[in-house]
């Protein structure tokens, strides 16, 4: 067989090499195309701040729609015809989670643990957070810990080494896999988000991931060990509110509590085994709150005021609940097939309100008298049932 002219070869393996950076770019370098068919898209999270709504979802979409002033004159048709307004989005990662802190600031979550930042109400975005940064702060961490328990072992006496080996022995894989992580690349989602004002608010994600910031996004701070989660499982949902009440909805129907704006933690197990996706609190005539969690298979928990346990409430629908938003004296769940589902005013039965089946959710927000849902196929809206 002839051989290939050198020339030849190094022509070839550039063109090889080129076309595989291009293939490669980061997607959280690579800002999100500008797409005919984006509000078409699949969706994955929504809020809404009075008539503003604001939907992300995969490969870095973002949509606008002021629902007060109907459609604008250039944008993006959803499947109803709606009117949308694509923003400039600095990432093309799916996005997960979504918060107006006020008129003009909002912020959104997502894969590869990405944070970004709008000062204009959602119409342009800044990165200010992303994986790399988390992985840098996880792996120091985790060897702190390591170190901190060597030492602790090394100044022990023998027996004393005994009862200290499984903790060193724990600490020691939780740094090799911190730093397996890293060198995989940012990779680990961040889930939601809540801001308490414009400078304070939490991320929280896969993992254990829970990140604070006390300047609007500029730096975060990792904050997992003040919460007992030693195996490292997911935060999927986060509430906050303004009486200082933190809650995570995680894996294992674990709730993790904070009643000082996150400077400390318990973690509340429910009884349940499986996926808690978010929380609703309906607080009493005394303020006091009333704590619903909910998530895989229908199943919703709910600690009441002073309560000590959780208890479940028998559900009308077997499909994961997705949303929950707090409606009066009462709250409002959707399934992942658009279905809804509320309490009494006693919290302690659930209905079915509507028993409608459409293409499937992700979220749910409230404008007005008007639910608008992401999902599948993108954003759709649904009467408030009365």
């Amino acid at each position: 067989m002839r051989k290939p002219l050198l020339g030849a070869t190094l022509l070839a393996w550039g063109l090889c090499t080129s076309q595989f950076s291009y293939a490669f770019k980061d997607p959280l370098e690579l800002p999100a195309i500008q797409a005919p068919k984006a509000a078409k898209a699949l969706s994955l999270n929504v809020t809404s701040q009075g008539s503003n709504v604001l939907v992300v979802g995969e490969r870095g979409i973002i949509l606008k729609r002021d629902f007060a002033a109907g459609d604008a004159a250039q944008g993006v048709k959803d499947n109803e015809g709606k009117v949308w307004t694509q923003a400039k989005v600095p990432v093309s990662v799916n996005l997960t989670g979504v918060q107006f802190v006020n008129d003009k600031l909002a912020f959104v979550v997502g894969h590869d643990g990405v944070v970004l930042k709008s000062a204009d109400a959602g119409a342009s975005w800044i990165k200010v957070f992303d994986g790399n940064k988390a992985n840098e702060q996880v792996v120091a961490a985790a060897k702190k810990k390591m170190d901190d328990m060597q030492s602790r072992f090394d100044a022990a006496s023998s027996a004393e080494q005994e009862s200290l080996n499984e903790a060193l022995e724990a600490a020691t894989f939780a740094f090799e896999d911190a730093e397996a992580g890293a060198r995989f690349g940012p990779a680990r989602p961040m889930l939601d988000v809540w801001f308490k004002d414009a400078n304070t608010g939490w991320v929280v994600g896969s993992y254990g991931q829970i990140f604070e910031t006390n300047d609007g996004g500029n730096t975060w701070t990792l904050i997992a060990n003040r919460l007992d989660n030693p195996d490292f499982r997911h935060y999927n949902g986060l509430y906050g509110d303004e009486t200082g009440l933190l809650l995570i909805a995680g894996e294992a129907g674990r709730v993790y509590m904070s009643k000082d704006f996150g400077a400390t933690w318990v973690r509340s197990d429910t009884g349940y085994n499986g996926h808690f996706y978010g929380t609703v609190v309906i607080r009493d005539a005394a303020g006091q709150p009333n704590v619903f969690a909910y998530g895989f298979g229908g199943n919703v928990y709910r600690l009441g005021a002073g309560a000590s346990a959780w208890w479940q409430l028998q559900s009308p629908s077997k499909e994961s609940f997705v949303q929950g938003l707090a409606r009066g004296k009462t709250a409002l769940f959707v399934d992942q097939k658009g279905r809804l589902v509320s309490t009494d005013e006693t919290g302690t039965t659930l209905k079915m309100v509507s028993a409608a089946e459409g293409k499937p959710v992700t979220g749910m927000a409230l404008v007005n008298n008007t639910l608008v849902l992401s999902g599948q196929n993108g954003p759709r809206t649904l009467a408030l049932p009365r």
